[in-house]
């Protein structure tokens, strides 16, 4: 009966303990964390508050339900370029865009009849489009701005919209990873 009486006491003490850690958190969350983020000079709410840039990093429910309209729209009407002094300028002006948690990546690059293209693209949260920017690389190290659209991505895929880019004829041609042709644009010389 006594070891039955000391096993409850350790019980309580340990669901007391794990109440109060928990408690705690959740005050702390609410005393430091932030509700919301500045973003292209706008103010963003979240769903809620964070305190670790990792919590609202891996919460795929992070903004509030009405900013998402609002960052699609900063994010698609955000102009870079179109002429860029180098990569670092380039690199410079599409983190400027980036919305902070998201990501953002490299496509393959593109080399055909003597030009040579580089691809970047970020993803627009929550919303399941993407926003592409192919860059042509110039002599002597300057990039000019080829194309700049957004892409529509199956919510239900894990696959980018755009699989393949090739320069046909003085067009880049996009095709999905079916080799269904979904964009095409002409770029000057």
């Amino acid at each position: 009966m006594i070891r039955f009486r000391k096993l409850i006491v350790v019980l309580s003490v340990l669901v007391v303990s794990v109440g109060a850690v928990a408690l705690g958190r959740r005050a702390y969350v609410e005393a430091i964390g932030s509700d919301e983020m500045d973003y292209r000079g706008a103010k963003i709410r979240l769903s809620k508050k964070y305190v670790d840039y990792d919590d609202y990093k891996n919460d795929p429910a992070n903004l509030a339900a009405s900013e998402i309209p609002r960052v699609e729209k900063l994010m698609t009407d955000a102009q870079v370029g179109p002429d860029f002094a180098d990569w670092h300028d380039v690199a410079h002006q599409l983190s400027k865009i980036k919305f902070p948690g998201y990501g953002m990546a490299s496509g393959d690059n593109v080399v055909a009849a003597g030009r040579e293209f580089a691809v970047r693209f970020m993803e627009i949260p929550q919303v399941a489009k993407e926003r592409y920017f192919v860059l042509e690389k110039l002599a002597g190290g300057t990039f000019r701005l080829a194309d700049d659209f957004v892409a529509q991505r199956d919510p239900g895929s894990a696959f980018a919209p755009i699989s393949s880019i090739h320069l046909v004829d003085d067009r880049l041609v996009y095709a999905d990873r079916n080799g269904r042709v979904v964009r095409e644009t002409p770029v000057a010389r």
